[in-house]
């Protein structure tokens, strides 16, 4: 696939509101707090692995967004953790989770109006927990997927995003990726790619929204094409 990003353009619409225009080759999606809302099922899990050792809710917070669990554990516990002790156990706890998780609103639409070889994930979750979410979320598996287990540094390196690019046979440049933390903000910016904040992350972006009802997305001369209604 050869298809190059164009500029993003603005255009005025009706009244005094304008719409962003972004053209893409290939979308690349964060999966928790972007496509999915699992807020509350990696918090039950987390808080329970801080009271356990004895970290500070608000220090176990500041860890998550965006990171793989073996950087989690070893920023809150040090580099003298058990490693495989602490992922076995946030593993295990996981996978026995009954909380919930939704779909992110619009995300469902939205991934149906792009082709299925035209869109990866790139998450810190492991690729059973990835698959598992998504299917609760009743959101479809991507053809590509770059989950913890496929990468040696976690965001915000850029390999995972480099990665999934290459796979779908298309320039990490011509790439929008969808992100609502700050460690894969900055791992699309370090991996060349442009980004879409979704929610209140202020890093580097062309757009940020709320969530995916206020996106549109077509195929336009081989093109993927994103309009963006302003976040009000």
């Amino acid at each position: 696939m050869s298809v190059q990003p164009s500029p993003t353009r603005r255009s005025v619409g009706s009244g005094a509101r304008g719409t962003t225009q972004i053209t893409a080759a290939a979308f690349l999606f964060d999966m928790d707090g972007t496509l999915v809302d699992s807020h509350e099922s990696i918090e039950a899990v987390w808080f329970a692995f801080a009271e356990r050792h004895g970290v500070d809710k608000a220090v176990m917070s500041k860890a998550l967004p965006g990171r793989l669990a073996a950087d989690i554990i070893l920023r809150v516990l040090g580099p003298t953790a058990d490693l495989r002790e602490a992922l076995n156990w946030i593993r295990e706890r996981e996978h026995q989770s009954l909380v919930p998780v939704r779909p992110i609103a619009g995300a469902e639409q939205f991934l149906a109006s792009v082709p299925a070889d035209r869109w990866a994930v790139v998450t810190s979750a492991s690729r059973s927990m990835m698959v598992r979410r998504l299917t609760a979320a009743g959101l479809p598996t991507p053809k590509v997927a770059v989950c913890a287990e496929d990468v040696a540094v976690g965001k915000p390196d850029p390999e995972g995003f480099r990665s999934a690019a290459e796979q779908l046979g298309v320039s990490i440049e011509s790439c929008i990726v969808f992100e609502d933390a700050d460690a894969g903000i900055a791992a699309a910016q370090a991996a060349g790619a442009r980004c879409i904040a979704i929610g209140n992350e202020s890093g580097p972006q062309v757009a940020r929204v709320d969530d995916f009802e206020s996106l549109r997305v077509a195929v336009r001369d081989g093109a993927l094409v994103i309009d963006v209604d302003p976040v009000r």
